[in-house]
């Protein structure tokens, strides 16, 4: 009888032994969320970077699309990553304005011609100076190489110089730059969540929406205006964003794992971009999209007074320090 109690009682443990192991070995999941719409070259990346990431980890890291702004705006999944919440989020580097000021001027417009001169930036001193303060500020930028395609502007008139852009309501993302890059091209900039573009087009609240083709022709805005101007006014390049709080508590080979795997997933998303650009183009003509080639240098030139005078907050000289790093 007494061996049967000593038996039940090492079971029990055993059992219990397996139970604490079970918990310890448990995945961390990791929710992944963006504006983009599914099938869109994010949502089709990121989703590879999923499947990356688990293979990678054996699955104690799991990554969670949430596209189409599930979780919220960015500015509100922002928030959530900074308090904590296990989410990488793409943003833009304006979106930091308020904690790295410097940082926004990334998104400038026409502060570089190619992709290949932007990325440069990101191996520079300067780049690592305001990563540290990224750091400072409560984030930790994981993929900061990201690219994201050249933003175009689809409205319901042609929009092809300042003039014609005067009193014209562009939806642009809640962010300081992108609101001061369509008033320096002469627009009206009305901020909202990409989600709520759709409804806001159709009801005539705002009369354009300026983003790579892919994204416009994924959010099938097309459906409601029907002009595409070449404006080519950002080569965006985004971060993907988590709170350092978070990061912190991953173990060096998962933040490694992530960190790898992402730039394996960065790599790829540019090659979809560049593909699905050319695709999306075709795609808005075929849908009945007038196509209008633009003469960018008014809006240039307007950008080059306009931009650097909106942000006092930024470092004297600021602008043609990066530009040169740029493009120097």
């Amino acid at each position: 009888m007494r061996f049967k109690k000593l038996t039940l009682i090492a079971t029990s443990l055993s059992i219990a032994g397996l139970g604490s192991l079970n918990l310890a070995q448990a995945a961390t999941e990791i929710r992944v969320a963006y504006g983009n719409q599914p099938g869109e070259p994010v949502d089709v990346a990121v989703k590879e970077w999923a499947e990356n990431v688990e293979e990678a980890s054996d699955g104690e890291l799991t990554l969670s699309a949430f596209p189409a702004s599930q979780l919220g705006s960015e500015t509100d999944v922002m928030e959530q990553a900074r308090f904590g919440s296990p989410i990488i989020t793409i943003t833009a580097y304006s979106n930091f304005m308020s904690s790295v000021p410097d940082l926004s001027v990334l998104d400038a417009p026409y502060i570089a011609d190619n992709f290949d001169d932007k990325l440069k930036v990101f191996d520079s001193e300067w780049f690592a100076e305001q990563s540290q303060k990224v750091e400072d500020a409560g984030y930790h930028i994981v993929i900061p190489n990201t690219v994201y395609g050249t933003r175009h502007l689809l409205s319901r008139e042609p929009a092809t110089t300042p003039e014609e852009l005067d009193g014209v309501k562009i939806r642009v993302q809640n962010s300081p730059m992108y609101v001061e890059a369509m008033r320096s091209m002469g627009a009206t900039p009305t901020p909202m969540s990409l989600g709520d573009v759709y409804p806001a087009l159709a009801q005539g609240m705002v009369d354009g929406v300026e983003n790579p083709t892919p994204v416009l022709f994924g959010g099938k805005f097309h459906e409601v205006v029907k002009h595409l101007n070449l404006t080519g006014h950002m080569n965006t390049v985004a971060p993907f964003v988590t709170g350092k709080a978070f990061w912190d508590q991953l173990s060096e080979e998962n933040r490694q794992i992530l960190t790898d795997t992402g730039q394996d997933m960065a790599a790829h998303l540019r090659e979809l971009v560049e593909k699905e650009s050319d695709i999306a183009l075709q795609k808005l003509k075929d849908a009945g999209v007038e196509v209008h080639e633009v003469d960018t240098q008014p809006f240039r030139e307007r950008a080059a007074e306009q931009i650097p005078a909106a942000f006092p907050q930024w470092s004297d000289g600021l602008y043609e320090q990066v530009r040169q790093i740029i493009n120097g």
